[in-house]
């Protein structure tokens, strides 16, 4: 009997060679550009992930002025340069923050848009839609720890000023508490510390001055914390509405590690089982 192993191999060839002509010539060439625009769009999962690896990129850069704004504040202790300078360019940094802050926020509501359409277009257990929400909501957090860091540098200047006051009152022999200082912010009346001051004595007018300075940088770190006030107002709203979201994820992700760990233990069990055991290969063979 002749070996026609051959002869089949080059038959089956060449029936597949036509398929593949009479398939191509039956595709309208307008078609295929068609499909090739749709390619270069991208799917929306990479659009998905292109946004949030931008996003990502803009938060970075935000907590290096939150950083260069402590920075900053931390001079107003050691610097010998002139108080105006400092806070100028402090005043600089902030207004940056609140201009990056704002546009983030701005780039999160749509992306918070483009996840709800997706939600309505495909199910809502669908891969792309639970993708889209896991970032969505990883970036909406990322940003609000962020925001919570500028917070905080600004929270640490206000303690500073109030510190300096209080020691600079004392000098002056008047001594002030945290919640009296409090009071007289909200009330604008600093001008009890100089009811006292004797006009002959140099160290007095030199703490009354150091207080006054206190008091402008003081109404200063005010105004620029409430410009940014209503950022804050609709980041505490979001991250509120995303909390249970943030709490499914979690929880997701901790049942996803428990599954890897129990997993990894059954494989080295099985390894070495199988390295205590050579012999059961050749049995189950026979």
């Amino acid at each position: 009997m002749r070996d026609r192993f051959a002869d089949l191999k080059a038959l089956s060839k060449d029936q597949e060679e036509e398929e593949d002509d009479e398939f191509y010539s039956c595709v309208d060439e307008k078609e295929l550009d068609q499909v090739a625009v749709v390619f270069e769009q991208g799917s929306p999962m990479d659009q998905i992930f292109e946004e949030v690896q931008s996003l990502q990129k803009e938060i970075a850069l935000l907590r290096l002025d939150v950083a260069r704004l402590g920075t900053q504040n931390s001079r107003f202790l050691t610097s010998v340069r002139r108080i105006s300078t400092i806070k100028r360019d402090a005043n600089a940094i902030a207004r940056d923050i609140r201009v990056r802050g704002e546009s983030i926020y701005s780039r999160l509501q749509e992306l918070d848009k483009w996840r709800k359409e997706l939600e309505d277009k495909h199910s809502s257990n669908s891969a792309l839609v639970r993708i889209a929400r896991t970032q969505y909501v990883s970036v909406m957090h990322t940003f609000h720890d962020a925001m919570f860091e500028y917070n905080q540098a600004e929270m640490a200047q206000r303690e500073f000023c109030k510190t300096r006051i209080q020691r600079q009152a004392g000098i002056m022999g008047q001594e002030v508490s945290g919640e009296q200082i409090e009071e007289m912010i909200e009330a604008g009346q600093w001008n009890i510390f100089s009811q006292n001051v004797v006009t002959e004595g140099k160290t007095s007018r030199s703490a009354l001055a150091e207080i006054e300075k206190r008091h402008k940088e003081l109404l200063d770190l005010e105004g620029r914390v409430q410009e940014i006030h209503d950022l804050f107002l609709q980041m505490a709203l979001l991250v509120e509405e995303q909390g249970c979201s943030l709490e499914n994820i979690e929880a997701n992700v901790r049942s996803t590690q428990d599954h890897l760990v129990k997993a990894e233990s059954h494989i080295k069990r099985a390894i070495r089982s199988k390295q205590r055991n050579p012999c059961k290969k050749l049995f189950c063979c026979c």
